[in-house]
């Protein structure tokens, strides 16, 4: 292929590149869709030869005769444009995009002169740009590659011709030809492109790539960017505003849409193998035979702390500080509904938003329903019942307990005395609760089919007639029946975790996720979460189709992750790593290189000040052969005394780098407003820490010792004393002041 003809073939598959970004975002109209398809396979029907003439025309005498029917027709595409900006649209990004694509169209039909091809190349980044501001899918990585190899093949033929094209015309005395002229002239046309031209440019492209990368991780993360789009599909979900119709979570069981994922970090494996595992969303106290409906839903602010932490207050259960805590990185989609999802129960919650609400029943919310997807962390405190609660034969509630969560509507009394014969042989009222949630598990079968009949009295109907249902029927049942006996209890809300990813070590939770429970009330203990819906079997699918489609999730994750949510604390933590890392690199490689150094230079003073002592070319001679019989004496004895030398070696060594520690640590603390006195001891500047910053004493005290023991005791460092010092020095610089 010769250049003219890859020059104008590159040119348009770059315009074909930007279009088919915006073609898959899914927002095109499909007669603007069929537009730019035809220009661009009229276009590229031209350049393969496969046709010089349309109608019966030349092509290029079609844009020559021409210039006025075009202008006339981008009139009247500057009208269209302000009629869809102000009537159709209403918005000026697809109104802008709209009339991108004619633009476009408009110059593939009018490729003559160096101008016009720089034009098409700056409509074709303004569709790439369009379609970044309209997508955050997995797909527009394939785009951007493949935008970002065509643009620079492009750009370097386009130089390249430029420059056989002012040869060719100094060559041949035609330096006044126009440049329209020499462009549609095929005997100023050079040679084929060669392989080496071929690689070489691929080379670039790569390596323009990796640069790409390097500045992409790099530069500063300055927000949202001024052409994100503000307008999207959001996910419908059901059951979580402030009232609820029992049957609505039915309806998403076989929706397979994804909602979330979420990670934790600091586990290994499915966690849900482990503990019980629900994502909270909305509690419910007040049912009335129908619905359900939340009477403490107004909202209150939380505070935040300078970190960007929100946290939760935990009345409603016991502190434990021996109970661990559970850290989730949550990637959620963009929901109809404000509610923040964690697992039970939620601690705190750190994200990109500006303040988080709180209502009487403990669920979280932002103050209003996000436009696109994000990312935040929620650490979470399991619920934890105590003994006390455990064997207590009857139990005190406060008032305000009984008043709100023993609330009942007008049922039969045959869910009484079912309740009453369920729990006969219960002897304290968490046996009572354990044994409706046993009866519901072990009578009941759990079905989606449940008709479409709209009953008077839908739990009554689900527990003697029916007998079938889903997770609300289940829950209500249970909670009316705990109630009966003079229990509190609530329904909530949720997620079932879904499915495991092993290929990303998180969970996938989808629409058919969604769950109802049960949250019993404890005095001592507070809520108890118990689950009366017994087990389904899951979708028996094709194994190679769901681990595909798990290894695609994971990427697309990683997608979300290190480049659509990228920000500029992710920035901080690699910079923070790679310091940690290169501190630790250069220690050991100081503790690698300290007996060579002093080796070599001891050799070398006393080289030094034999040939100063005795001088002369001969005595030099006989200090080299001094020096090597030395060397050869050095290497014997080196075998003999290599105990008591490494032993000796090891010592200082471990004294330089156990004052290297220190003084990172002290680096550390000066940073932090905390100064060490010259005159003041170790062990006195590790009780002043103390008291200054009591947090910090932890790290600091067995640091100290640690110096003053092998700075001063002549003791050993250790490998295990070395990685306890630097996990000391991490833990330090982790915590705030």
């Amino acid at each position: 292929m010769n250049l003219e003809r890859a020059f104008r073939l590159s040119s348009i598959l770059l315009a074909a590149v930007g279009f088919i970004g915006l073609v898959m975002t899914g927002e095109l109209p499909m007669g603007l869709v069929f537009l730019g398809l035809t220009a661009l396979a009229v276009s590229l029907a031209y350049v393969g030869g496969w046709g010089p003439e349309w109608l019966g025309i030349p092509f290029l005498r079609i844009s020559k005769l021409s210039r006025r029917v075009w202008n006339t027709f981008m009139v009247g595409a500057f009208i269209a444009f302000g009629v869809d900006l102000f009537w159709i649209s209403g918005d000026i990004l697809p109104a802008a995009i709209h009339f991108l694509i004619i633009l476009m169209v408009n110059k593939l039909f009018y490729l003559l002169e160096r101008k016009d091809f720089l034009q098409l190349y700056a409509l074709s980044l303004l569709e790439l740009l369009a379609a970044a501001a309209l997508t955050m899918d997995l797909w527009y990585a394939g785009v951007f590659l493949a935008y970002l190899f065509t643009a620079i093949w492009t750009l370097l033929l386009y130089h390249l011709r430029n420059e056989a094209h002012e040869a060719a015309l100094e060559k041949k005395g035609r330096q006044g030809s126009s440049a329209r002229e020499h462009v549609a002239d095929p005997t100023l046309t050079p040679g084929p492109l060669t392989a080496r031209f071929f690689w070489t440019t691929n080379g670039i492209a790569v390596g323009v790539f990796c640069l790409t990368l390097v500045i992409f991780f790099v530069i500063p993360r300055i927000g949202a960017g001024f052409f994100q789009k503000g307008r999207v599909d959001l996910i419908k979900t059901s059951g979580f505003s402030e009232k609820v119709d029992l049957g609505i979570i039915g309806a998403v069981k076989l929706d397979p849409t994804v909602v979330m994922r979420v990670e934790f970090p600091d586990q290994k494996g499915p966690l849900a193998e482990r503990i019980r595992l629900y994502f909270r969303g909305a509690a419910y106290d007040a049912y009335d035979g129908r619905s359900w409906a939340n009477n403490f839903a107004r909202r209150r602010v939380l505070e935040r702390t300078p970190e960007g932490v929100f946290k939760v207050p935990s009345s409603r259960r016991p502190t434990d500080d021996a109970t661990p805590g559970i850290r989730q990185e949550i990637l959620i989609e963009a929901l109809d509904t404000a509610v923040l999802f964690g697992s039970s129960f939620v601690d705190s919650v750190k994200g990109n938003f500006p303040l988080t609400q709180m209502d009487g029943m403990g669920g979280l919310y932002l103050p209003y329903p996000p436009l696109m997807r994000f990312q935040y962390s929620v650490l979470s405190t399991p619920d934890r019942l105590l003994e006390a609660d455990r064997q207590a034969p009857s139990l005190a509630y406060p008032a305000a307990v009984r008043n709100v969560f023993l609330q009942l509507p007008d049922v039969s009394t045959r869910i009484a005395e079912l309740a009453r014969e369920v729990t006969r042989e219960s002897r304290t009222p968490y046996e009572m609760a354990q044994a409706i949630e046993r009866h519901l598990r072990q009578n009941y079968q759990y079905s989606l089919d449940v008709g479409t009949a709209n009953p008077e009295n839908p739990v009554e109907e689900f527990l003697f007639a029916r007998k079938t249902g889903y997770c609300e029927h289940y829950a209500t049942a249970m909670v009316i029946m705990l109630r009966t006996v003079g229990i509190p209890a609530r329904l909530v809300t949720g997620f079932l975790p879904g499915e495991w990813n092993d290929f990303g070590n998180y969970y996938t939770v989808r629409q058919r996720d969604a769950h109802a429970w049960v949250e019993v009330f404890y005095p001592r203990s507070g809520w108890i979460t118990f689950d009366p819906t017994p087990s389904v079997a899951g979708i028996v699918s094709n194994p190679f189709l769901t681990k595909a489609g798990k290894i695609v999730d994971s990427i697309r994750l990683k997608w979300d992750r290190y480049v659509v949510q990228y920000s500029f604390r992710d920035q901080m933590a690699a910079v923070q790593g790679f310091r940690e890392r290169s501190d630790k690199a250069r220690t050991q490689a100081s503790e690698f290189l300290a007996p060579l150094t002093r080796w070599f230079g001891s050799i070398r003073m006393a080289s030094a000040e034999f040939v100063r002592t005795h001088g002369g070319v001969f005595v030099g001679a006989l200090a080299v052969c001094a020096l090597g019989f030395g060397l050869i004496a050095v290497l014997v004895m080196r075998g003999k005394g290599r105990g008591i030398r490494r032993r000796t070696d090891s010592r200082t060594v471990g004294q330089v780098a156990a004052a290297q520690l220190y003084g990172r640590m002290l680096r550390h603390l000066e940073s932090r407003g905390i100064r060490k006195a010259p005159g003041a001891t170790p062990l006195e500047f590790a009780r002043q820490v103390t008291r200054e910053w009591h947090a910090a004493g932890r790290f600091v005290e067995p640091l100290t010792v640690l110096y003053c023991r092998v700075r001063f005791g002549q003791f050993l460092l250790s490998p295990e004393d070395a990685q306890e010092a630097d996990d000391l020095l991490i833990g330090l610089r982790a915590i705030k002041r």
